[in-house]
């Protein structure tokens, strides 16, 4: 058994990080969730059984589950020598759209492939595990995921190594967008609190707002993203209670609504503070009182 490999094992539970023994060939576990108490992989954050399970398996592998559970998200960048695929260049594409990713702790495997680690934005999220969906040679390690950490060793002797000591990065809200697995659409009831409320022939296609109302949309969305902490919640509640007046109005689609009083609680990090169930009752509270008071452009 390596000195250094134990060693590193109870570091990163020492960081309220759960591990197991991986395999050396392989990424799966040499445990079974069935004889470890349910804990997937057989993972653990106790140093006796850390030290017993390192100990009884001298050649394995440090294997850390992603997602919530360790609090981590780890983007992995393929190349073109070790995958086939040039990951780099597809993550350039993704940041060139919406924004550079922060620097942060970041690993190489032995096919040079590298492991971007950031800090999961929460149980009210479930960040999807995924290979090459984002980018071509962009794999996600989140929810229900997992990754080789340093300083293992594979079979033919390469190691997988840190190559900065930096800081775990929050994911920046494009990225959390992109990777999370999307809310549910607007409950059914309130869908027909929608329908019973718009006029006929309005003037709003399915998805996509007038002139007006996106003007109004954006408006709102780029105040609630700038909102400071300590009255987010109160400018999420005025901002749902505002649009979806305009929802009634015939001026708004409902479910666009949602998504972008969403994804601006996500940007503006109320989210990952309060999560995302107090969020969606927040939404639903202006909702209900704004499809009372409808509200469209002043006619000319």
């Amino acid at each position: 058994m390596s000195t250094a490999l134990l060693a590193a094992a109870l570091a990163y539970a020492g960081r309220h990080m759960s591990v197991f023994p991986a395999c050396a060939a392989v990424k799966k576990s040499h445990k079974a969730a069935d004889h470890s108490n349910g804990a997937k992989w057989g993972a653990s954050s106790d140093p006796a059984e850390i030290r017993r399970d390192f100990t009884h398996w001298p050649d394995c592998r440090i294997g850390i589950p992603t997602g919530a559970v360790n609090r981590i998200v780890v983007i992995e960048i393929d190349t073109v020598e070790g995958h086939g695929v040039d990951g780099a260049a597809s993550l350039a594409k993704l940041e060139a759209e919406h924004g550079s990713l922060p620097d942060t702790l970041t690993a190489c495997s032995p096919s040079g492939s590298l492991h971007r680690y950031f800090r999961h934005p929460g149980p009210a999220f479930k960040i999807k595990t995924t290979a090459s969906v984002i980018g071509a040679g962009i794999d996600v390690r989140g929810d229900g995921g997992m990754v080789i950490a340093p300083p293992s060793v594979n079979l033919d002797g390469h190691r997988y190594r840190w190559i900065n000591k930096l800081p775990i990065a929050v994911m920046p809200a494009w990225l959390i967008e992109l990777t999370r697995e999307k809310p549910p659409p607007a409950s059914t009831i309130s869908q027909r609190a929608v329908a019973a409320i718009r006029r006929p022939n309005c003037n709003v296609t399915f998805g996509k707002a007038n002139g007006y109302g996106a003007a109004a949309l954006e408006s709102e969305i780029t105040a609630l993203v700038n909102t400071a902490p300590g009255g987010r919640n109160h400018a999420l509640n005025r901002s749902s209670f505002s649009l979806h007046q305009l929802v009634a109005g015939g001026e708004l689609d409902a479910g666009v609504v949602r998504h972008r009083l969403i994804d601006a609680s996500t940007a503006n990090g109320l989210v990952a503070d309060d999560g995302l169930p107090s969020v969606l009752a927040t939404i639903e509270s202006g909702m209900r009182a704004g499809l009372l008071q409808p509200r469209r452009r002043s006619p000319r």
